[in-house]
C-alpha cells in the first residue's frame, strides 16, 4: 500500500501541468462554442422580432380597415370623380361636406375637410408600434399604412367602394399595390356599400 502511495506521489511531482498548446486549443474551443451560442441567440431574437412586427402590422391593418369601413358605410353627399372618391360628408365625425380621406407622410390615414380641419381614423398613439425607437429619424414610424394610389375606387355597377390597404415596415421603400399583395407585412382589399345612394 505504501509503495502505491509513493508511486502516485512521484507521478504527481513529475507532472508539469498543461502545455501552452493545450491551453491555446482549449481557449479556441471555448471561443468557437461561445460564437455558436451567440449566433443561435441572435437568430432566435431576429425571428421573434419579425413575428412580432408581422402581428402588429396585421392588428394595425385590421384597425384601419374597420375604421374605413365604418367611415364609408355612413358617408353622405358622396362625390365621385374619375371613378374615385373625391369628397363626402363624414357623418361619423360631422366633418362636413368636402371631406376627403388622405394618407399623411407617416402613413396615418386621416380625414380632412374643406376648412382644413382634420383627424386621424386611427391616432398615432393607437399604432401598435408607433412609439418604438425610430428607424431612420424621429419622424419615421416602425409601421406605415398605405392606400392604393391614395384614392378609394368606386364601382358604379355594384355601387360599392373598393379599398386596397396595406401596412409595411417604414424603413423599406414604398411598394405598389401589386407588390404589396406579396411583400407587405399586412395586406387587405375589401368592398364597402354606403347606406346612401350615390349618383354618378
Amino acid at each position: 500500500m505504501k509503495n502505491i502511495a509513493k508511486k502516485i506521489k512521484s507521478k504527481l511531482k513529475k507532472s508539469r501541468g498543461f502545455t501552452i498548446a493545450e491551453l491555446l486549443f482549449s481557449v479556441i474551443i471555448l471561443m468557437l462554442s461561445t460564437s455558436v451560442i451567440i449566433q443561435c441567440f441572435n437568430l432566435g431574437v431576429g425571428n421573434v422580432v419579425r413575428e412580432t412586427r408581422a402581428s402588429e402590422a396585421q392588428l394595425l391593418c385590421s384597425a384601419l380597415a374597420s375604421s374605413l369601413q365604418n367611415e364609408l358605410t355612413y358617408a353622405r353627399d358622396i362625390e365621385i370623380e374619375g371613378g374615385k372618391l373625391k369628397t363626402y360628408f363624414s357623418s361619423s365625425r360631422k366633418m362636413g361636406e368636402g371631406s376627403k380621406i388622405e394618407v399623411d407622410s407617416n402613413g396615418e390615414i386621416r380625414i380632412k375637410n374643406a376648412m382644413g380641419e382634420d383627424y386621424p381614423l386611427v391616432t398615432k398613439t393607437n399604432y401598435t408600434a408607433a412609439n418604438r425607437a425610430a428607424v431612420k429619424s424621429s419622424d419615421t414610424y416602425f409601421l406605415k399604412a398605405y392606400l392604393d394610389g391614395n384614392a378609394i375606387q368606386w364601382n358604379s355597377t355594384d355601387q360599392v367602394f373598393i379599398v386596397t390597404l396595406w401596412v409595411d415596415d417604414a424603413s423599406k421603400g414604398a411598394l405598389t399595390a401589386a407588390e404589396a399583395k406579396q411583400k407587405a407585412l399586412a395586406y387587405t382589399q375589401f368592398r364597402v356599400k354606403p347606406l346612401t345612394v350615390v349618383s354618378n
